[in-house]
This record gives structure tokens, sequence and C-alpha cells, in this order.
């Protein structure tokens, strides 16, 4: 008996094993060249006006996405919705009926400055006012606001342990305004100290790290100077000629994308953030306040020269706002294991239409879009139940600040079960026109070697033409819609293969895709998901 039931058991094995590979296989036959083409040449075209989150475009393309889940037999797995019937129905005896949406509907305010803006610097004895687009401009305000402070100078507004180097050292910005430098110590002079020392550590500092510094700090608000740039240049009034850049030419600049931002209704406010022009800083900066070229050569010896200014700064910013309503796009596969979830995920917004030109955004982030929809579709077609229930999720507003997925992992409820995220952001095209057409990068968790070992074992055993640069980062959280996942340490890995001249340009067309690369990185992709989701013990938790 004890033999036999051995005998049963591993048959029973090898049958499921045998169901398990042919079903792999099966799903793998349906990701080819036509399937990816057919989704992205219509996500990418002109009747989707590019996608901008809460414009008609991005709810056409938001409904077609979500038919093709419910096409490829997915389940919905967005929110809870009701439909009561009317009155007539109500007499033939229908009832309210409860059923779940692909949608995630989500609110975002969209915020811009508006044209009353007023800056004036007020000492012992006079007032100096300062004009809109002549001595400063507001790169972002997050809500109207006034502010009257004193002032502090920070030099170029950095703290980095890495670096040694502290621009808040020896003075205090709470509750006051801070001015400082755009950039970076050394900048404009590449063979000084500083700017070596930045190179050999190969430091990236943004201005949004700055601003965080300062926020945290206790600043009310940010005065910045640009000395590599002439802001007054972008404030001219007349321009001689026709607007004319490298991929769009009309005859008025086009209005800017980044003109408004979104931001969640659960965002903090965050500090008014000023440009401001030469003219304006040493106004403010006084004669008896450090220089510019004296920070500059002072930073550039690694040396700081922050220091409070004479006087206060009355700011009155103002901001309009408005609501939108946006929508991530969610579906499902069941696995045997409820209590063991993993997301693949891509955003399907981008920027949109302005002054007639379309920002088709074919590579951003239609090639995402459809590695998704392709890879739900090969493992519907398998016929084969994961172990693992998998979340298939098309976010909405990251151009606008990784909204859609920062919306849900805030709101659902499973997040503590999800041990796995993949992310594709941008896999069509080739980095640059001299670079090999099979060059892609992938991002992984550091501690999940498991995701770099079986996407090699892939590569080789089905002879996938890829060139991967495996990149290990102990928390992978910048770069696109991974980082709300990696931030809660959870493993992720993403896909990319690279920025390119067209990106975020209007002439990102899907006729520039290269469909033998993007075609492979799916497979790839499926293959690894088809591992983890069905052995999710390589995945360490």
């Amino acid at each position: 008996m004890k033999y036999l039931l051995t005998v049963i058991f591993a048959s029973t094995f090898y049958l499921s094993l045998l169901a398990q590979n042919e079903g792999k296989a099966k799903g793998l036959e349906t990701i080819n060249r036509d399937v990816i083409q057919a989704q992205l040449e219509f996500l990418a075209s002109d009747w989707m006006e590019g996608r901008e989150a809460g414009t008609a475009g991005n709810y056409l393309a938001g409904d077609y996405l979500a038919s093709l889940f419910k096409l490829y037999t997915l389940k919905p797995n967005g929110d809870e919705q009701t439909l009561t019937p009317n009155r007539y129905q109500k007499l033939l005896g229908l009832e309210d009926e409860k059923l779940t949406s692909y949608f995630q509907e989500f609110s975002a305010i969209e915020v811009q400055p508006s044209e009353a803006q007023a800056i004036s610097l007020v000492r012992e004895n006079e007032t100096v006012g300062f004009q809109y687009k002549t001595d400063f401009d507001v790169s972002f305000v997050s809500q109207s606001r006034t502010v009257k402070a004193p002032l502090v100078f920070v030099g170029y507004g950095i703290e980095n342990k890495e670096l040694g180097w502290n621009d808040f050292s020896g003075v205090d910005v709470k509750g006051k305004i801070v001015v400082r430098l755009a950039g970076l110590p050394g900048d404009g002079a590449p063979d000084s100290k500083a700017a070596r020392l930045i190179a050999d550590k190969e430091l990236k500092i943004s201005s949004r790290e700055k601003n965080t510094t300062a926020f945290d700090k206790g600043a009310v608000a940010i005065l910045e100077y640009d000395p590599q740039k002439d802001e007054q240049h972008d404030w001219r009034a007349n321009p001689a000629f026709r607007y004319n850049e490298a991929m769009l030419e009309s005859d008025t600049k086009p209005d800017s994308f980044y003109d408004k931002k979104l931001r969640l209704p659960s965002d903090k406010h965050t500090l008014p953030v000023i440009s401001i022009s030469k003219q304006m800083l040493e106004e403010i900066l006084g004669e008896k306040g450090p220089t510019i070229d004296e920070t500059v050569g002072k930073a550039a010896k690694f040396k700081t020269n922050s220091q409070a200014v004479e006087g206060e700064l009355e700011i009155d910013v103002n901001a309009q706002t408005k609501v939108l309503g946006l929508r991530n796009i969610l579906a499902r596969i069941e696995g045997e294991n409820p209590n063991k979830i993993m997301v693949v995920g891509a955003h399907y917004d981008h920027l949109g239409k302005h002054n007639g030109h379309i920002w088709n955004g074919a590579d951003d982030n239609g090639s995402g879009v459809v590695a998704v929809t392709t890879i739900a579709k090969a493992f519907i077609e398998s016929s084969v139940k994961p172990q693992c229930t998998i979340i298939f999720a098309l976010w909405d507003g990251e151009e606008r600040g990784l909204l859609g997925s920062r919306h849900f992992i805030e709101t659902f409820d499973e997040m503590d079960q999800v041990m796995l995220y993949l992310n594709f952001d941008m896999v069509g095209r080739n980095g640059s026109p001299n670079a090999p057409g099979n060059k892609v990068a992938m991002i992984y968790t550091e501690a999940a070697t498991s995701l770099k070992e079986t996407s090699k074992e892939h590569i080789e055993n089905f002879e996938l033409d890829l060139d991967v640069n495996f990149s290990a980062v102990e928390k992978p959280v910048g770069g696109s819609d991974n980082s709300g996942f990696a931030k809660r340490d959870i493993p992720i890995f993403w896909f990319h293969t690279g920025g390119h001249t067209d990106y975020h340009q209007a002439s990102d067309h899907v006729e520039l895709i290269n469909w033998r690369k993007l075609e492979d990185i799916i497979k790839l992709s499926y293959l690894d998901m088809w591992e983890f989701a069905n052995k999710p013990e390589l995945i360490k938790e």
C-alpha cells in the first residue's frame, strides 16, 4: 500500500508538472509582434490625444485597456460599485446589483501659479517691489500663500553626509525664507576640488532633495538663482522668430505640460519655490551680504558661505486649483494561495495635447502598458492557475508624480500580502542610434538575488536576444512606479531600455519602436513571473 501511494503521488506530481510546463509554453506562444503591435498602434494613436491624466484622451485609453482585460477574462480588481435600477426597472422587479469595476477612481488636485504674484523686500528705510516674470517666476506652489519672514542665504542649499557638505551649518532657517543657488558646488569649474569630489562619488542631488531638506528644517519659502542660466531669457515677451526646437516648430510656444502640477489630496503642502534673476538676488543680498562670485568661488574650493541676510521678504503667491478625476485600471488572476500577491504594473498616462501638437508616448509608456496586457493574456491562455494571485495594474498620473501607484499603495487593504512588484517604463527603444539593438536594463532589489538568476536562466534557455545590464539596488525607490513598493521593502524589478532624443517629445511615435526587443522583453518578463508566481519561495520575504 505504501508503495502504491508513493507511485500515485509521484504520478500526480509528474502530471501536474507536465501540465504546468505545457501551459507555460502555450502562454509563451501568444506573445508575438502582431499581438503587441496591434495594441500599441491604437494606444499611441492620435485618437488618445497623448493620454494626459484627467483628459478625454486618457479616459478613452483607460476604457480601451479595461476592455482588453475584460476580453481576456481577467477578473476586475477596482472599486466596488452598486448599480441602482431606475423607476421603470424597479417596477419590473430589478434590485440593486453590487459589482466590481476594472477602475480604481481617485481625485487629484491640479495646481498652477496665477498671474497675480507679488514680492517685496522690506528693510529699515525702504521697501523694494519685484515684478513677476521680470525679476522672478513661481516655479512651484501647492496653494496660495502669504509669507513675511527674515532671509537666510544657504549657498547651494545642500546637506549631504556622503559628500561631507552642509550649507545649513551655523545658520537657523526655521520660520525663514531660504535663498540659494541652483546646481552643485563646482558647477562650471570641472577641475575644482568640489567638482572632482562630486564626480568621484557619482553624486546626484536634485532640486527635490534640496526642497525636502529646507522643508524639514522649517523654512517657509525658497528663492533660487541659477548661475548657469539666464532666467530672464525664458520670460521674454517678444520672441523674434517662430518657436523652433529640434522636435517641434510652431507659430507660438506651446503650453507646457510642466506648467501645471497634480497632487493627491492627502499630500502635504510644499514650500513655494521661486526662481529669481541675478539682479533680484543681488538686491536681496545687499552690499553687506555675500556675493555670487564669492559663494561660487568658495564652493569650488569646498567651502560654504551661508549667512543671514538683512531685511525681510513679503511674498504673496497665488495658485489656481481644480479637482480632477483619475483612474487606475486593475485586474487579477486568482491564485491557489490568495494570501500571496504579486503585482505587474506600468503607467498608461503621458503628456497630452498642447496647441494642436500631440505627445503620443509610444515608448513612454505605451510600450510598458502593452507589456502588462500581453503578459496578462499569456497567463490566461496558459489555462493554468498560478500559486499566487497576480494583480495587473495600469497606473494613472505617473507623469504628474506617481499618483496612481501611490494611491493604490495607500488604499489597498492587502498590501501586507504583496511580495513582488514588476514594473515596466519605456521598454521599446534603443538608448541611442548607435546603441546595440538588444540592450536593456533590469533594476532590481539587491537582496532578491533570484530575480537576476532566474532572468539569466530564461535568456539562455529560451534563446532570447537580450543583453541585460543587471543593476542591483539596496532599495530601488527612484525612477518610476516601483518607488512606493520599494519604500515598503517589497522586492521589485523593472525593465527600462534607456532615454532617447524623443523622450517627452511630440516625436515619440510608434514607428520608432524596436519590435523584436520589445517582444523579447515581454517574453522574459512572462517567464520570470511564471516562475515566481508558481514558486513564491524563490522571493526573499
